[in-house]
């Protein structure tokens, strides 16, 4: 009895195995099947950021999974279940070849379908609502760290607003750099260039430490060949700025390097304001980005020349520094004070006072560029040291950007003053 359900069981389990063994080999042979060539793949639909692709259904013999989107030769959907989808964020000013296969529940993998190609444009620049939208800063933007692409840059003289430090800042569409043209002048600058001026103060200039106080940030944005000008105003909480078109003034009490306590009032310009000082012929341009401006080596440079460095970095093009003059610093007492009067005078002065600027009815050109002989600074001098060491409003120069007196400049001013007479 015994030998007989052991054969039994034998004969039952020799049965199974044989069975699966040959359904092993069937699956074996359909799975090595791939899913057919996916067809038709077309652009359906398009935004400045986005690609939407369809095609027609693969077939297989027990059946289609999903689809993979290549994006140049790289898969950028690894699994997509229908027969249409959107690709987002796609990067600007790029142009994209875009294939599909099908693959089934082996992963077998179709060959690729017909490729289409997109091209990406430059998004065209606005001034969004809040300072946070238009990626001028990465992280806490109060730490006023640059974000992606976006690259630092200092001027040698620098046009004074009661004290405030500033931060410059410019990002570049992608692919693009300024470019030389043969001026000491500004540069060519692409379409959608972004130009950002922070002002801030540290409240305790004796403590490297200290917080800051960002109280303006100022935007300007290359849009179809015209720049525009926007002001954004940080909050008191420093979490973020709105944008504005209208003019304020806003306290701030801070600790100089000297330990002395100031109490300054801010005043943020309005959108006229700022027209006034960057008018030229009725043209809205930059001011600071003149090349001999940037001519020199700051500090985070690491000692390479400006110029050099922002060619090296892809920011530039086609210039020789040895080629552009400088524009002297006003501070260093090394300079000749002829010069340091000339430059302090061109980047605080020259902006209004020059034969295309919004001051033109005294004849003045103030440009570091032109022969002192027709400046008219000497014959002006008495209202030059006069006028800049006032403070009213309406008498003092410069009447935008500052409500107190710039010591250290009117000192070096009036030796510039007395050196002109001999």
């Amino acid at each position: 009895m015994m030998k007989n359900i052991a054969f039994i069981l034998f004969t039952v389990l020799t049965l199974v195995i044989t069975s699966c063994g040959k359904d092993d080999e069937y699956v074996e042979s359909v799975d090595n099947q791939k899913p057919t060539v996916p067809l038709n793949l077309v652009v359906s639909g398009q935004t400045e950021n986005s690609v939407t692709l369809s095609w027609d259904a693969s077939t297989d013999n027990v059946g289609v999974t999903g689809y993979k989107v290549y994006q140049n030769g790289t898969v950028v959907i690894n699994s997509q279940t229908g027969t249409s989808a959107t690709i987002s964020n796609l990067p600007e000013n790029t142009d994209l070849t875009y294939n599909i296969s099908a693959f089934d529940a082996q992963n077998n993998e179709s060959n690729l379908s017909n490729s289409v190609e997109v091209s990406i444009a430059a998004a065209p620049l606005s001034f969004l609502p809040l300072l946070s939208q238009m990626g001028v800063f990465a992280g806490n933007i109060a730490d006023l760290n640059p974000a992606s692409r976006v690259q630092l840059y200092e001027v040698t003289s620098s046009l004074f607003t009661d004290y405030a430090k500033k931060q410059r800042l410019i990002r570049l569409p992608e692919g693009e750099k300024m470019t030389y043209n043969n001026s000491n002048l500004l540069p060519n600058f692409p379409d959608n260039t972004l130009i950002a001026k922070t002002f801030y103060y540290k409240l305790d200039e004796t403590n490297p430490s200290s917080a800051n106080r960002v109280l303006e940030t100022r935007i300007f944005l290359k849009i179809n060949g015209v720049w525009e000008v926007g002001e954004y105003v940080w909050n008191a909480a420093q979490t973020d700025a709105a944008f504005t078109i209208q003019g304020s003034e806003i306290p701030v009490s801070y600790t100089n390097e000297s330990g002395e306590v100031k109490d300054i009032n801010y005043l943020i310009p309005s959108k006229q304001d700022c027209f006034t000082c960057h008018n030229n012929n009725e043209v809205t341009l930059p001011i600071g980005m003149k090349l001999r401006n940037m001519n020199f080596t700051p500090d985070f440079t690491n000692g390479q020349n400006q110029l050099d460095y922002l060619t090296s970095n892809g920011y530039l093009e086609n210039v020789t520094p040895t080629a552009i003059t400088v524009l002297p610093e006003w501070t260093n007492t090394n300079n000749d004070i002829l010069n340091r009067g000339r430059a302090y005078i061109d980047i605080n002065c020259a902006h209004c006072h020059n034969p295309g600027g919004s001051v033109t009815n005294f004849g003045l050109d103030f440009r570091f560029e032109t022969p002192f002989s027709e400046t008219g600074i000497y014959a002006n001098r008495g209202e030059i040291e006069s006028r800049t060491q006032s403070n009213i409003p309406t008498f003092r120069m410069p009447q935008l950007g500052r409500t107190i007196i710039h010591e250290e400049a009117v000192t070096m001013l009036l030796e510039y003053l007395d050196a002109i007479e001999d």
